[in-house]
């Protein structure tokens, strides 16, 4: 069996990603996140340790230890915990005091950059699971309707916008108006805001930040994302086509066709 490293952090997408890499033959060393990966994780593999989100030196040594040359990120870390349950060991602390930008991106390459220094190297996060990833066209029977697809198109400009940015990469649009922006709070509590204002009939739309790095934080959407677009009266969820995992794929669109929500992908 191959050993691979498994940084693994918040949301279903570790524990997706576990299961299939065990299917493969990989034997997976993970390091999860306290207060952001799920439990289940030690019902999944033999080998996990446990950190606080800083310490990058212990993840390192775990990973040495065990003759760890390849490793795989999946799941995000909640921007939230840096302020509230951010535990640096030395070396984390000096990584943080010498990088120059704080944005998701500045954060995930500069990891991989310590790891690789160290001879491990960052593969994709979608390694083992590209099937899980949306292809361009519609996904359910049901279609946007024209007005829908306006408001899919001119979200999806916006969307990619404020992902240069850094401030997020979900956007809630109605009318071709910007009703919500995702920041802080995450997809989910955008959906819930966006609907208190849009009150029905609007579209949601997650995209990749351009130039996306495929080895981490790549958009992911699921059954608990869709209910909540459901429960706020949402009529569409848009991803972007090749650089959004569907979690629990086969199940997600089941549901979207249940609810009467038309789910498509589609490029730039």
């Amino acid at each position: 069996m191959k050993k691979l490293g498994f940084i693994a952090g918040n949301g279903k997408f570790p524990l997706i990603f576990a299961e299939q890499a065990t299917r493969e033959g990989y034997s997976l060393v993970a390091v999860a996140h306290r207060g952001e990966t799920g439990k289940e994780i030690d019902d999944l593999l033999e080998d996990v340790t446990w950190i606080y989100v800083g310490q990058l030196g212990k993840m390192i040594r775990t990973f040495l230890r065990a003759g760890i040359t390849e490793a795989v990120m999946a799941g995000g870390i909640r921007k939230v915990r840096f302020l509230e349950n951010f535990r640096p060991d030395l070396r984390g602390a000096r990584f943080l005091a010498r990088i120059k930008s704080k944005d998701d991106d500045a954060l995930l390459r500069g990891v991989a950059d310590e790891l690789e220094s160290e001879g491990i190297k960052i593969l994709d996060s979608t390694l083992c699971v590209p099937q899980i990833v949306a292809s361009e066209g519609v996904l359910t029977l049901r279609s946007p309707s024209a007005a829908e697809w306006e408001d899919v198109r001119f979200g999806f400009r916006v969307a990619k916008e404020i992902g240069r940015l850094g401030i997020g990469q979900t956007i809630v649009v109605k009318k071709q108006i910007v009703v919500a922006v995702e920041a802080l709070e995450g997809t989910d509590a955008a959906i819930e805001r966006g609907g208190s204002l849009a009150k029905s009939g609007f579209v949601v739309v997650k995209v990749s930040k351009p130039d996306q790095d495929l080895r981490f934080d790549v958009p992911a959407v699921g059954v608990t994302t869709l209910r909540q677009l459901r429960e706020a009266g949402g009529t569409v969820l848009a991803v972007e086509a090749g650089k959004t995992i569907l979690l629990e794929k086969e199940l997600l669109l089941k549901q979207a066709e249940e609810f009467g929500i038309s789910m498509v992908a589609l490029r730039e």
